[in-house]
């Protein structure tokens, strides 16, 4: 699973650089802007010999500098929901096909298998449409009663015929499930 989301994450890699990059020089312009206005009033404070207006004017220049960079941080976090958000939307377009779609039928398989071994009676499934043929074909000779498809990127959930238990192996579940590993892994790449 990770490795379909890491070329997910890579596919989607260089649109990431470059909205990271528009906004790195939005943040530095702004930096430079608050440091030049900074210096600038420093030297006009300074010819007035003013001290308590110049340390006023250099406490509202830290904090214009501090709220540039909460605002690239903001910004930063912004783009990692987006795109955690597009992997799911990219992952319906593209994942099914060639070399991900292949590892994508493996894993669907291997969490097929271990959440049906959960239960000893009927079970229900409900999964993308795209997956239906797929799960169909992965329950034979299973207690399966009945496959609903539902809005999923991927996977599948299985519950008793009541509801009362249930597996989520959506990859809606996945991206939760694994949200802040990956929230790290591009938040250090945007720093790089």
């Amino acid at each position: 699973m990770e490795k379909i989301f890491s070329e997910i994450l890579d596919n989607a890699r260089t649109e990431a650089e470059n909205a990271i990059r528009v906004a790195k020089k939005i943040a530095a312009r702004e930096v430079e802007y608050a440091e030049r206005e900074a210096r600038e009033r420093s030297e006009r404070y300074k010819s007035e010999n003013t001290a308590e207006l110049l340390a006023l004017r250099e406490r509202q220049s830290v904090v214009r500098v501090r709220e540039n960079k909460k605002r690239e941080l903001s910004q930063r976090q912004a783009f990692v929901e987006e795109i955690l958000k597009s992997v799911l939307e990219i992952f319906k377009k593209e994942g099914r096909s060639g070399a991900l779609g292949e590892k994508y039928q493996s894993w669907l398989k291997t969490c097929f298998e271990k959440a049906t071994s959960c239960f000893d009676e009927e079970f229900c499934v409900s999964c993308a449409k795209e997956d239906e043929a797929a799960i169909k074909s992965l329950a034979k000779g299973a207690k399966l009663k009945e496959v609903v498809t539902g809005d999923y990127a991927g996977g599948f959930k299985v519950s008793d015929p009541k509801g009362r238990i249930s597996v989520d192996c959506t990859l809606e579940a996945a991206v939760k499930n694994n949200e802040e590993k990956w929230r790290d892994l591009i938040m250090r790449r945007l720093g790089e």
